[in-house]
């Protein structure tokens, strides 16, 4: 029996209203969505850590409750690091407010003897700047408050979706097996396992480079002695595992900071470690930590980011590279998606032409 094939038009109509679907879908459901899609990787990350325990003879749900509660510890390990850094901040937050407009009447003076421009006006603009960005002592600690609330009830979600994920994770592919057609078994078996395989290497491959990045960001700023030090080097690792645009935004944040607590000079080299430290990490460290597995270019890639920022925020930045890679998987195997595959990879690699040696009758 043939297939009826649709005109383009319609084709055309369908994907279009498909879209507008799944993105509709996707803002209005972010509450359930976020957390879950962190846990489906996180999940992937401790599989063969659950693989581990049951080859030892421990049940699944004892296995996948001893992976979360290992990943737990790690995860308290690194907020108590932070909390000990971001408690002094807090606490500092009033005085290096003022110290922030004394820094920026300081670079007014200079611009207006540079630029001649009018100092009066530079001034109100830039205390607006400081307030509007900063705001008031007591508004940022509410909002951190509220925050750090926010974010613990976010992570129980997360780790409790991670368990029950390693827990019917049989379940959950026997559904998937039973709900296609027997004819697309095989394809559907392939795409979870080069999904499993991909995103467990990715995923892998961004916390060794996140854990190295942190760690160099943290020793400069130690020897270049940055207050904040342990703070400012692991939110920059953090941010920057957010393609193109997490660099810049870490820049800015860890320039202001150390513009509060030292002089413009100190800022200035803060930023020049963190773009040097960057370069070396997207030249050398990225490629071979996490390789090439994940081959998306880089115009989807920024409108990746840019988009999970307007549907998810930041989590949808953090997001958008793994859900676009399973996307890619997904459009390779099935054969009307695969132009869309194609758009989302990189330029084939043009071929190397051989060598022809050429020899005499005597050889």
């Amino acid at each position: 029996m043939n297939e009826s094939r649709l005109p383009f038009n319609a084709r055309l109509a369908f994907t279009l209203l498909s879209l507008v679907l799944i993105i509709y879908i996707a803002h209005f459901s972010a509450t359930i969505l976020i957390p879950l899609v962190f846990a489906f990787l996180v999940a992937i990350m401790l599989l063969p850590l659950a693989n581990l325990l049951e080859s030892f003879r421990f049940s699944r749900g004892l296995a996948a409750f001893c992976a979360v509660f290992i990943f737990i510890i790690l995860l308290s390990s690194v907020v108590a690091l932070l909390t000990t850094q971001m408690g002094a901040f807090v606490s500092d937050f009033p005085h290096l407010q003022q110290q922030l407009i004394k820094s920026l009447d300081s670079l007014q003076l200079w611009i207006n003897e540079e630029f001649h421009m009018n100092a009066h006006k530079q001034m109100d603009y830039l205390e607006q700047l400081a307030m509007g960005t900063l705001g008031s002592a007591t508004t940022f600690l509410s909002q951190t408050l509220g925050a750090v609330s926010s974010m613990l009830v976010f992570i129980i979600f997360v780790l409790l979706y991670s368990f029950f994920l390693l827990l019917y994770r049989s379940l959950l592919i026997a559904f998937l097996v039973r709900l296609f057609q027997e004819k697309h078994r095989e394809k559907l078996l392939d795409v979870i396992k080069q999904t499993r395989i991909i995103i467990k290497s990715y995923v892998s491959g961004l916390m060794i480079e996140m854990v190295v990045v942190a760690v160099v960001n943290c020793a400069i700023f130690w020897t270049l002695g940055i207050k904040y030090a342990t703070l400012l080097g692991i939110m920059a690792a953090v941010f920057n595992i957010i393609p193109y645009l997490g660099i810049f935004t870490a820049i800015i944040i860890s320039m202001v900071v150390t513009m509060t607590t030292s002089t413009f000079g100190a800022s200035v080299q803060v930023g020049v470690a963190l773009l040097t430290v960057h370069f070396l990490d997207s030249n050398i460290l990225l490629p071979r930590i996490v390789g090439s597995k994940v081959k998306i270019n880089a115009l989807v890639t920024i409108i990746g980011v840019v988009t999970g920022n307007l549907l998810w925020g930041i989590p949808g930045m953090f997001l958008a590279i793994p859900i676009i890679a399973i996307l890619k998987i997904i459009f390779e195997h099935i054969e009307v998606m695969q132009p869309w595959a194609i758009l989302l990879g990189e330029l084939p690699e043009k071929p190397k032409k051989k060598k022809i040696k050429l020899t005499t009758p005597d050889e």
